[in-house]
């Protein structure tokens, strides 16, 4: 038996450092999007689900429907999974050696 207990759009994370309100969370083996301002050690809401630009590596192009990772050390989506964590689909394209940002489904 299952008991229904939310659209599971977001999750409450405890932060192991502040996050601010926008910022890409990456946890286990996925991202988030912080949905308000979370300091380090306390708790806060992460959007899990639903689609944000997010700022992608220059290098890369995207099209819609790769895979895209989140690399937390140069902080953008990237289409290199080595290293890096799982993020989504690209739902919008981004040409190669173009700085910008491209859309991800995230969830």
């Amino acid at each position: 038996m299952a008991t229904y207990i939310n659209k599971g759009e977001t999750v409450t994370i405890t932060a192991t450092e502040a996050v601010a309100y926008g910022n890409v969370v990456a946890f286990a083996t996925r991202i988030g999007v912080a949905l308000e301002n979370i300091p380090a050690g306390g708790s806060g809401t992460v959007g899990i689900a639903g689609v944000y630009e997010i700022q992608a590596k220059a290098s890369d192009k995207m099209a819609v429907g790769d895979a895209v990772y989140w690399s937390k050390t140069n902080k953008e989506i990237t289409i290199t999974a080595d290293g890096n964590t799982p993020a989504g689909i690209a739902v919008s394209d981004k040409a190669a050696a173009t700085a910008g940002v491209v859309a991800v489904k995230i969830g």
